[in-house]
């Protein structure tokens, strides 16, 4: 039996419904009411309410100053020594890949 027949047979076997136009679009309503609110959806909900209070520019400047502020307190307090020049040779370890310090780390 090749798949022509087979299709053919199970065509016979099951009758053709006929159903009303708007069948797809009610089951789909009925879909939406019915289903319960995900927690993605409330996240995804205060997620977009938090984009859209920090695209105004007076909450965008506050939210750039206490990250800066964060930053530079975050730094003071991963540094030991206070001088300038310290701060700045650690920092420059930090980001240089060829530094012993992150050299025997990646093997």
């Amino acid at each position: 039996m090749n798949d022509h027949e087979l299709d053919y047979l199970i065509r016979q076997s099951h009758p053709r419904m006929e159903l009303p136009a708007s069948f797809n679009r009610e089951v789909w309503e009925r879909v939406s009411v019915a289903s319960p609110a995900s927690v993605l959806g409330g996240w995804r909900e205060i997620a977009e309410a938090l984009f859209l209070w920090i695209s105004r520019p007076a909450p965008a400047v506050a939210v750039i100053a206490v990250m800066l502020v964060f930053g530079a307190s975050l730094g003071g307090l991963t540094v030991r020594e206070s001088s300038a020049s310290a701060q700045r040779t650690a920092y420059f370890a930090s980001i240089n890949p060829l530094h012993p310090a992150h050299l025997t780390a990646q093997q």
